[in-house]
């Protein structure tokens, strides 16, 4: 007999659950049968064990409660339809990961095509700027690309190992040569920087993560390397869903049938920290081996700030119907994790822990926004005459 957290039995009201994380009430049923599916499509990046000492999760009580550590309170939480984020441990000090679960009342596949809709779904409140890589690259698709007058004076002092950006070494000496001298300074930057953009997303589509800017603001960091250790202390990508988990190590040698794929830049306003510049690879896939699910991976190729690495995971699970809505439902589950080059933490700057509440906020907010936007659409579809 399957120890899977309970169905929440008839009639029992709903509370609120909160500890250090975050539980917001949800109508709807409890978790049933998709958890081994949630337990094997997810478990790929959120286990902070390295590979070797990672255990299988056969059920979503197993691996919510040994893998991501929810306590009782959350367990039951999820158990009475409710929303929880939480932070999760990880094995390097750099790495911050989230983990998110929300139950919506709304078909996979209306959920995913939503998705698909890449001009809506990539915006969101976080967002200052996106926008989606045309095929092949051009500066059209970076021309609200712009550099501010602080950004300029910090250029202009950036040399390898000390600069307030993530830039190759070689990138730093043409920005500084760029900038010269002469009204016009800010435009020949933003000149440079938007070319550079369109020559990464080239490079990369041409050869994958060999491509990935080596940064050179702190030391010398190789962010292909950052992304290969976080994929490796997450290895149940590569051993639960080979097809996805190797198509990211070996873009773009490798290929998924009926895979979705986009990349695109974006201007982030993160929690407590300033508006980061990333360049991301987004793939939306419905792995063969789990048929109830459909994954959206995010995989971070450059940030001008912060960030070494990243990797976001959304993953759309079908769930039993409830009674408001015989036409199906979801529960999504989101995992994100990044690596940061550098993060006090303790103390008076406790940086760190301010970003990663700031970040597990954010997953909470991002989730109850998706229900909220998905639930509302689908109810003027599904009423319209």
């Amino acid at each position: 007999m399957d120890h899977d957290v309970p169905w929440r039995e008839p009639g029992r009201p709903k509370g609120m659950t909160r500890d250090s994380e975050i539980a917001v009430p949800r109508r709807g049923p409890g978790i049933g049968s998709w958890y081994r599916i949630i337990a094997l499509a997810v478990a790929s990046v959120v286990l902070a064990q390295p590979a070797r000492a990672q255990a299988r999760w056969f059920t979503l009580d197993e691996f919510l409660s040994r893998g991501i550590r929810l306590n009782a309170q959350e367990l039951a939480a999820i158990a009475r339809g409710e929303t929880v984020a939480r932070m999760l441990p990880t094995a390097d000090t750099r790495d911050i990961a989230v983990f998110g679960a929300v139950q919506i009342d709304v078909p996979r596949s209306f959920f995913i095509d939503r998705q698909r809709d890449f001009p809506r779904a990539l915006r969101t409140p976080t967002r200052a700027q996106v926008q989606v890589f045309s095929h092949p690259a051009a500066l059209a698709d970076v021309q609200a690309l712009d550099v501010t007058g602080d950004d300029l004076k910090e250029l202009r002092s950036c040399r390898p190992g000390d600069c307030r950006f993530k830039l190759p070494a070689t990138d730093m000496e043409r920005v500084r040569s760029t900038i010269g001298s002469g009204s016009d300074a800010r435009a020949r930057v933003e000149a440079y920087m938007r070319q550079r953009l369109v020559e990464y997303v080239t490079d990369y589509r041409a050869r994958g993560n060999d491509a990935m800017v080596t940064y050179d603001d702190r030391g010398t960091v190789r962010s292909s390397e950052s992304l290969a250790a976080m994929l490796r202390d997450s290895s149940y990508l590569l051993t639960t869903v080979p097809s996805l988990g190797q198509h990211l190590v070996n873009y773009p040698r490798s290929s998924l049938n009926g895979a979705t794929e986009v990349i695109f830049w974006s201007r982030d306003e993160l929690p407590h920290l300033r508006p980061v510049l990333r360049i991301t690879h987004a793939t939306i896939y419905a792995p063969p081996e789990r048929p109830d699910v459909t994954v959206v991976a995010a995989k971070q190729i450059y940030a001008d700030h912060y960030f070494e690495a990243g990797i976001e995971v959304l993953a759309a699970v079908e769930r039993t119907p409830s009674a408001a809505s015989e036409s199906g439902a979801i529960t999504l589950v989101a995992i994100r994790r990044y690596r940061f080059d550098h993060m006090p933490s303790g103390g008076l700057l406790n940086i760190r822990g301010r970003v990663a509440n700031g970040l597990r906020d954010n997953v909470l907010a991002d989730l109850r926004r998706l229900e909220r936007d998905t639930e509302a659409e689908w109810a003027t579809r599904r009423d319209r005459p």
